[in-house]
């Protein structure tokens, strides 16, 4: 059997180097192939080195993405500099993968994933239909992204600009008769199943435009290969399957959300033998 640990928003820095260790020992417990770090790594670049360096004892592989903290502009790091070459550079010195740019594989089952980023299109439904320039301009109200993140693109453009990226790498393991389940793991969640909703919050409704990407998620979902779906970036854990009309004589793709959270990291582990079968624990 192949086992893949996944785990996210581990935020050193705010979540301290003990916590962190008490977690990579249980991991190591696992004995895992592969390990995917899923954003939200830590905060601040000095803290994103000396995470990646804690995760780097791990047996197996160990795979990395960036989190929306990851690119805040802090201490004379732009986020455009961050997310291009310091945060590559950091995970490829630790012999670590960079999985924005490569995909993982192993008996049949690949591993891709993406920051993902959000497009608004998560936003509640109960939200009046509101143009881009209004989930722009009220961003500072609700998301502190707004204040750290600083780079050319807009959030449509860099959430286009991944999707893109993500789903070309997709189509790549589609294409290639090796592979016949496929893993998504992304720092933004993708499909409604993962999204927490309060129908009577409208605040909360709304700040769900900067929560997921279900623009991508459709896409994603086109994949016959797909099996599971693993996000973080709300703290919050969900848990469903997703039926795919389009794909009779496929199974349901199993989604869920971790919930780790600041000082309370948190890890899943995937039973690869179970993926064609709605099977992960």
């Amino acid at each position: 059997m192949t086992k893949i640990v996944i785990t996210s928003d581990l935020h050193l820095g705010i979540t301290t180097t003990a916590e962190l260790s008490t977690l990579v020992s249980s991991i190591a417990a696992e004995e895992p192939d592969l390990t995917v770090l899923a954003g939200d790594i830590a905060e601040g670049l000095p803290n994103f080195v000396t995470c990646l360096k804690l995760f780097a004892q791990l047996p197996g592989d160990v795979a990395i993405l960036a989190g929306n903290h990851d690119v805040w502009a802090r201490a004379n790091y732009a986020s455009q500099e961050l997310w291009e070459r310091h945060l590559p550079r950091a995970v490829q010195a630790t012999g670590m993968l960079w999985l924005e740019e490569t995909v993982w594989q192993r008996e049949g089952v690949a591993v891709a994933g993406s920051l993902a980023w959000y497009d608004y299109s998560a936003v509640d439904a109960t939200i009046p239909s509101y143009p881009p320039a209004v989930f722009v301009e009220r961003k500072g109200w609700y998301n502190a992204d707004a204040k750290y993140v600083r780079w050319p693109w807009s959030d449509q453009e860099f959430a286009a600009k991944l999707g893109d990226a993500l789903c070309e790498r997709l189509r790549g393991l589609e294409a290639d008769p090796g592979v016949r389940n496929v893993l998504v793991v992304s720092h933004v969640p993708l499909v409604e199943e993962q999204m927490y909703r309060k129908p009577y919050d409208p605040r909360w409704g709304f700040s769900n435009a900067y929560f997921g990407n279900l623009t991508l998620g459709q896409r994603v979902l086109a994949m016959s290969k797909l099996r599971a779906i693993v996000s973080g970036h709300t703290h919050v854990r969900r848990e469903g399957l997703v039926k795919r009309p389009g794909f009779p004589k496929e199974p349901a793709v199993v989604v869920s959300v971790l919930a780790s959270d600041y000082h309370a990291p948190l890890y899943r582990v995937i039973d690869t033998t179970r993926l064609a079968s709605n099977g992960s624990r």
